[in-house]
């Protein structure tokens, strides 16, 4: 971020240059029903983008800095685990309150872009579900 700001003034932009975070969030009841509740959905769309990088890999104008087949295999492998740890907030409303302030004030963020994953919920538990993930 320090990097970042710092380019942004030598580069002769004013301010300080703002930086936001987007990143998937699931919200419920419990922490169990977070973690649980939108499972399929987050890995069928790891795998279904997965597999497309890996399958453009080869394909003509893809460039060798964009690591297509590297990130796909990546996408393909990464465990539940993993994305609940490093690529996504899940739990109950005041967990995941804490865990985007944490977020913003440790990295120093101007604002937090939260991807909601309500379809995962109306497929569970119907459009009750959809509704509470909001």
């Amino acid at each position: 971020m320090k990097a970042y700001r710092e380019a942004w003034k030598k580069a002769g932009h004013e301010g300080k240059g703002q930086v936001f975070l987007r990143v998937p969030v699931y919200v419920a009841e419990t922490d169990e029903a977070a973690r649980e509740e939108p499972r399929e959905s987050i890995m069928h769309l790891l795998r279904y983008i997965g597999d497309r990088l890996a399958q453009s890999a080869g394909a003509q104008g893809t460039r060798a800095i964009e690591n297509r087949a590297e990130r796909g295999a990546k996408m393909l492998a990464i465990d539940y685990d993993e994305v609940l740890r490093e690529r996504m907030i899940v739990g109950t409303p005041a967990r995941v309150i804490d865990r985007l302030t944490e977020l913003k004030e440790t990295l120093g963020l101007d604002g937090i872009l939260a991807e909601l994953n309500p379809a995962a919920a109306s497929r569970t538990s119907g459009d009750d579900g959809a509704k509470t993930s909001l």
